[in-house]
């Protein structure tokens, strides 16, 4: 593969419908089979057609699949989308791919809309990361974030001396770390302020779980990278865990992603 800065930038785009488009190209060229879940009810930034992308290199029925997803968080999407587009021209990582018999399937733009309009929520300001909890239980309850919304989003804008001065005492009354934990566990009341779960699952997330019923149904082995961007040092990509709380699944995903894997018990 290679490796020259050139060869690299080259994957990369500058709006959703140059990422777009290149994906679907690159896909086709690979000879991937390729299908789009369109958004029934609306368009991108420049009025253009939004979809969560699939393509899929490998049988249909396998039971060892590699998942790379990007654009959960809308422009986060520039950099996975990269990614992805970068693995369809990986000649050596696809034959280790076919000859270990693992799937690669990877979907483009899970929140095609933010992508387009450069937001790290959805349509409906649904940050996803949070939208993935049981709408038929109660939902988690944040009572620290309804105390903050009026000094995160002060009635006028940019915020006034006594704005950022009533911020600043409720950082210095409880903590940084605390202030940070109130603002971005998410929340489920106020469908206009920070990090909003929703009160359904949105369409991106009904659309991945019905990628996951007709490309994995029969995967016994799932590996997912879902590509973020902004942690870590610059240019390094930190590898965070998000799976069961068990000591058997963090020590198996210490095992295949390696000990740098951002959980405790790798640490």
């Amino acid at each position: 593969m290679q490796t020259s800065r050139s060869a690299a930038t080259r994957h990369f785009s500058g709006t959703y419908v140059e990422a777009r488009a290149k994906f679907l190209e690159n896909a086709a060229r690979s000879g991937a089979t390729v299908e789009s879940f369109v958004h029934p009810q609306h368009r991108g930034a420049l009025g253009e057609e939004i979809a969560c992308d699939v393509a899929l290199i490998g049988a249909s029925d396998a039971k060892k699949i590699l998942l790379v997803t990007s654009g959960t968080h809308g422009p986060e999407g520039f950099c996975g989308s990269a990614a992805q587009i970068a693995t369809l021209n990986d000649a050596d990582l696809l034959g280790r791919l076919a000859q270990a018999g693992v799937a690669l399937l990877l979907v483009h733009a899970v929140n095609p809309h933010g992508f387009s309009h450069l937001h790290r929520t959805n349509e409906d300001n649904i940050d996803l990361n949070r939208n993935h909890v049981d709408f038929n239980a109660p939902l988690p309850v944040n009572a620290a974030y309804t105390e903050l919304e009026p000094l995160v989003l002060p009635a006028t804008w940019p915020p006034t001396a006594a704005d950022e001065a009533a911020l600043a005492a409720y950082i210095g009354l409880h903590g940084m770390p605390a202030f940070r934990a109130a603002v971005t566990k998410g929340q489920y009341t106020s469908p206009g302020g920070l990090f909003f779960g929703g009160a359904a699952p949105s369409w991106s997330n009904r659309t991945i779980r019905a990628i996951l019923r007709k490309y994995a149904a029969s995967a016994t082995h799932l590996g997912w990278i879902d590509v973020h961007t902004g942690l870590g040092s610059y240019g390094h990509g930190e590898k965070i865990y998000a799976g069961r709380n068990t000591p058997q699944d963090l020590a198996l995903a210490c095992e295949w992603w390696g000990a740098d894997v951002f959980a405790t018990v790798c640490q």
